[in-house]
């Protein structure tokens, strides 16, 4: 097939914008139907006891509460899964739609309510839900990774938040890193004649504390796993940075889409169809991180299991009436769920019991809500794409979707100590050479390990006469004592084993430099507030998609310092 998806990337805000508006003024109509209206009128309901239970019901998102009861608003949303002390890519999608919102506002002169949707049904699988990372140059992979341990295929809304007890380790460790990464830096400064560090670093702990008491206030007004990270997320989107983001949870709003289900289950046939084409559409290293292939197949939601988990359906006709039939992915109960008449489905007596798969998940918000606008996250681009040959297959008007992941660069901690560490094992700072560096530390580990190897290849022959006869046992004795002599020796007087530690180091130099920080990492350096207002100057002034940011962190306003942070900017 030689047909190809024709999907708009977006290179700044003033494009978006642009796109935005078009989108809205063409299909005004279907966006604000009285349909459309009814369901905002109830998902309100659901974000309102979202924000009573977090704490977070500011006089903000009570006025656009109100808007969206009682006006006709736009519409604009995220959504993601509650990742453990989300990284920036998580956090800045908010921004973008909250900057968005204020444009859209200025151009349309209507008023703009923007969603965050907690996926909070989905699994416990995913690498983010369960870690968050930390820059760490000395530790193995260059991280602090913060963890907790979850039982695999279980929705995570039926896990318990973690123990006081975790919640304590955690703070440990990152009171632990935090203090061992400026002794490193202080260390630095007393070699440089850095006069004012000590009467700054305290900044550093006061930021850690500041955003620990936020994270502790979660917790405590958290049942479930899935609502401590989401109550963190919305604390800092909604009182620390002051937006009027509305936050929802998923399984809080499926009974609201039973019209939206019933009418991709009424298309069908059109739905899997679309599917089965994009496998000919996508290249297979697209299509690889996007939708399996066997998706065609399977009813657009999940049917939730007993046990906690969920299973997949496949559609059956049995006389008149469809069936839904599969079995959990995790216990293997069988379903055989009966979804209605063939030419009319119903799933109205089924929703709080089921949940989107990841492309009708779009369609369905979209169609169901309104949307001018859905900022989607890098790790989603494909199956997104993918979402809009199906919507344009079935008719539904999807909007300008934006992805925003830039790297920011900023001088924190831990890029600061990666910098001094590399000082250190190689007497500069030209990070231009890295390579060369690894290769000369290479080199010298090789060359110690060959002569090490000579030396046991002697033994080896020592060892091997003996065997044989052909030594006298007290020659063999003395030689073979020199020769374990010799290498104890090569080892000690080489400092093979600071080489290779060293090796270690220098190899997790770029990953430290590239890293994506947990949004802790922020907060120490930067400070949160400044990370909001740093993010929207940058989508105003510059707009650019694809441009790295550049933050003044606190160690940046350090006198003497200017010129480390020059070597790490450049």
């Amino acid at each position: 097939m030689s047909h190809q998806l024709n999907i708009t990337q977006f290179k700044n805000m003033k494009e978006l914008t642009d796109s935005c508006v078009s989108f809205y003024e063409k299909n005004q109509e279907k966006l604000n139907n009285k349909y459309v209206r009814e369901r905002r009128n109830k998902f309100s309901m659901s974000i309102e006891k979202f924000h009573i239970e977090s704490g977070t019901l500011t006089s903000k998102v009570k006025e656009k509460i109100m808007i969206l009861q009682q006006e006709v608003p736009v519409i604009l949303m995220t959504a993601h899964q509650p990742n453990l002390f989300a990284y920036s890519g998580v956090m800045r999608k908010a921004t973008l739609i909250f900057t968005l919102g204020r444009e859209l506002e200025r151009s349309l002169g209507t008023k703009v309510v923007t969603f965050f949707g907690i996926a909070d049904q989905d699994f416990t699988d995913d690498r983010w839900v369960k870690s968050s990372i930390l820059p760490a140059i000395t530790r193995r992979f260059g991280t602090l990774t913060l963890s907790v341990d979850l039982p695999e295929k279980t929705m995570l809304n039926n896990i318990p938040k973690p123990s006081i007890n975790k919640i304590n380790k955690w703070k440990d460790e990152i009171e632990i890193w935090l203090q061992n990464t400026i002794n490193t830096i202080t260390n630095f400064c007393k070699e440089n004649e850095i006069t004012n560090w000590d009467s700054k670093k305290s900044l550093l702990h006061e930021n850690f504390e500041i955003f620990w008491e936020m994270v502790v206030e979660a917790h405590e007004l958290a049942t479930t796993y899935s609502d401590f990270n989401a109550f963190t997320i919305s604390k800092i989107i909604n009182e620390i940075w002051g937006y009027d983001t509305l936050f929802f949870r998923f399984s809080d709003v499926q009974k609201v889409f039973s019209h939206e289900y019933n009418f991709l289950l009424s298309r069908f046939r059109d739905y899997s169809a679309s599917l089965k084409e994009v496998s000919e559409i996508f290249p297979k290293i697209a299509l690889s991180k996007g939708v399996s292939i066997k998706e065609s197949k399977f009813l657009p939601f999940w049917y939730h299991c007993d046990c906690g988990s969920k299973a997949r359906l496949s559609l059956l006709n049995q006389n008149d009436s469809i069936i839904g039939h599969g079995f959990c992915i995790k216990c293997k109960k069988e379903y055989n769920i009966n979804i209605g008449n063939i030419d009319s489905p119903d799933v109205s007596i089924l929703t709080s019991n089921i949940s989107p798969r990841a492309i009708p998940m779009i369609l369905i918000f979209s169609r169901g809500l309104g949307l001018s606008c859905y900022a989607g996250g890098i790790g989603g681009r494909e199956y997104l794409n993918e979402a809009r040959y199906v919507a344009n297959k079935i008719d539904i008007a999807l909007p300008p979707i934006a992805i925003w992941r830039p790297h920011d660069r900023y001088l924190g901690i831990g890029q600061l100590e990666t910098l001094l560490e590399y000082k250190r094992i190689t007497g500069n700072y030209e990070l231009n050479k890295w390579e060369e560096e690894v290769d000369n530390i290479k080199s010298r580990i090789n060359n110690i390990y060959n002569e090490i190897h000579f030396l046991e290849i002697k033994k080896d022959k020592i060892i091997e006469k003996l065997k044989k006869g052909e030594v006298d046992m007290k020659i063999f004795k003395s030689e073979l004592k020199n020769l374990t002599n010799m290498i104890g020796k090569i080892k000690k007087t080489s400092k093979l084993s600071i080489l290779q530690h060293d090796l270690n180091i220098l190899k997790n130099i770029p990953i430290v430099l590239e890293l994506m920080p947990s949004i802790i990492d922020y907060a120490i350096n930067v400070g949160l507030n400044e990370t909001s207002k740093k993010w929207i100057d940058f989508l105003v002034s510059n707009g650019s998609f694809t441009s790295e940011v550049y933050i003044k962190s606190y160690l940046e306003k350090f006198k003497g310092l200017e010129k480390t942070l020059f070597i790490i900017m450049i």
